[in-house]
This record gives C-alpha cells, structure tokens and sequence, in this order.
C-alpha cells in the first residue's frame, strides 16, 4: 500500500564556466610584470651607487694606508713586538695589558665585526692571572658583542669615527682618549682588520707601547734628529 507524501525536490546551482577568484587576470599580470621591472631598475641604480662608493672608498683608503704602514715599520725597526716582549720579560707586580677593537658602527659585515671580537674574547679567555686587562672598543659593533658577557673589561668606546674619509685628526682623537682614560698600562695591541679584496680580509694586530719603552729601545738611536720631545 502507498502512502502519500510530499516529494522534495533540491536544485543544485550548477559551477560557472567563468574564470575562477583565485586566478590572476591579464591585468593582475601585466601589474606584477610592471613591478618586477622597477625593481630590476632600482637594483641596477643600487648596484652603480654601491661601485661608485667602492672606488672612493678604496681610493681614499690608498691614502690614508702610508700612516699605518709607517707606524707598523717604526714598531718593526725599533722591536715593537711588545707582547713577545712582556712574555720574555714579565714585569713583576701587577702587569696591565690593553686591547684596542677597531669595527664600525653599523653595517652588514658579517664575520669582519665577529673576528675582532673573536679574538679579543679569546684574549680575555687566555690572560692570566693578576695581569689586568682592560678593552678600549671604536664602533658600536665590538662594544655590543663584548658587552653582554665582559662588560667588566670596557675601559671605554666610541663611535661616530670613520664615516668620513679616515685623517689624522680622527687618530689623534682616539690617542688622546687612550692617554686621557687614566689607565697606565704596559704593552697592548691594536685589532683591526686589513683590507684585501671585496669579500676578504686579514685581522691583524698591532703592538702598543709606552713613551717610556720607546724612549728606551736600543734601536731608537736610528732616529737620531728627534728629540726628546
């Protein structure tokens, strides 16, 4: 036996056969095309700035490179090595050693900031005992790598230096800081890094020594028409 009923009847909404949301147009397409190629002429003004500051740069640097290959003979012709020196010859008491860091203050340089501070932390790990150290940083970058776990050894820092082309005003500046911060020390060393090409480089060290050690090398005699002065 059949009942009747009422039947229901459900109409699904057949799918369009037009182009999906999702899917870019022609104008979407044109418009990233667009985008792309001011960017591609943006990157190629970028690259021509980046050359030219290269080349002013390295021409500036050929400039300024005689001061420090001049300061480096005195040190050689005189027996500058100072750190051989005070492992030879340990003065008795209370020995004081000092590290200057050479870095900039910002930039995307990589391992050219972490070697300076490489190698000053394994200074720091490698004193001994009762020699007191003390850290001089020039550039943001070594002070903010030191800082977080031997902050006790910073004497002082700055910043600010080398964004002009390098004079021998900015080194006297740092000079006269290191005189004037009233730490006496015996011997210490200057760590920065010598250019070499665009990607590589070779961190050196400098020795330091006092007027009083200068004054005292035997080979000083060589430079008989300076005074005492």
């Amino acid at each position: 036996m059949w009942r009747s009923g009422t039947i229901k009847l459900v109409v699904l909404p057949m799918q369009s056969a037009g182009p999906q949301r999702n899917m870019a147009t022609l104008k979407d397409i044109s418009l990233r095309l667009k985008s792309v190629t001011n960017i591609q002429k943006i990157t190629k003004s970028m690259k021509m700035v980046s050359a030219a500051k290269y080349a002013k740069a390295e021409r500036e640097l050929k400039a300024a490179r005689p001061y420090g290959e001049g300061a480096q003979n005195f040190y050689k012709a005189i027996e500058g090595d100072s750190t051989q020196e005070a492992k030879d010859h340990p003065k008795e008491g209370n020995p004081k050693r000092l590290l200057v860091l050479l870095t900039s203050d910002r930039g995307l340089c990589g391992a050219v900031h972490t070697s300076i501070s490489k190698e000053a932390k394994a200074q720091i790990a490698a004193n001994p005992p009762g020699v007191d150290l003390k850290v001089i940083t020039i550039g943001d970058k070594s002070k903010a790598m030191l800082q977080r776990l031997h902050s006790q050894y910073i004497l002082l820092s700055g910043n600010e230096i080398g964004r002009q082309p390098p004079t021998f005003k900015d080194a006297s500046l740092i000079a006269q800081g290191i005189l004037d911060c009233g730490f006496e020390f015996d011997e210490g060393q200057i760590i920065f890094n010598k250019f070499r090409t665009v990607v590589s480089y070779t961190t050196s060290k400098m020795p330091i020594m006092t007027a009083d050690k200068v004054a005292k090398k035997e080979k000083m005699t060589i430079y008989d028409s300076i005074d005492d002065d």
